[in-house]
């Protein structure tokens, strides 16, 4: 990310969308630039959602496409066995 648009307010901005990782970031990097409590309180709070939180929903649907693909994968190679062992027997 460019460091010269993280301010406070991209921050606010990216947890109250729920993007708790990006937020954090640019907590610890405001932290580095300002000394102000509100910066501290950011880190803290986003440190605690991020251990809490479910994963992102583009997270979710990521996962999601994996476990659908794989599932396809391992159909066609059922009907290939299945196809197979028709020629067999």
């Amino acid at each position: 990310m460019n460091q010269d648009i993280r301010t406070l307010e991209l921050a606010r901005l990216y947890e109250r969308q729920g993007y708790y990782k990006d937020a954090f970031e640019t907590y610890l990097y405001l932290d580095g630039q300002k000394t102000g409590g509100e910066v501290q309180a950011g880190i803290k709070r986003m440190n605690k959602k991020i251990e809490d939180a479910e994963p992102h929903p583009e997270e979710k649907i990521f996962f999601l496409f994996e476990k659908w693909l794989m599932l396809m994968v391992l159909r066609h190679r059922f009907n290939n066995f299945i196809k197979i062992r028709k020629r067999l027997f």
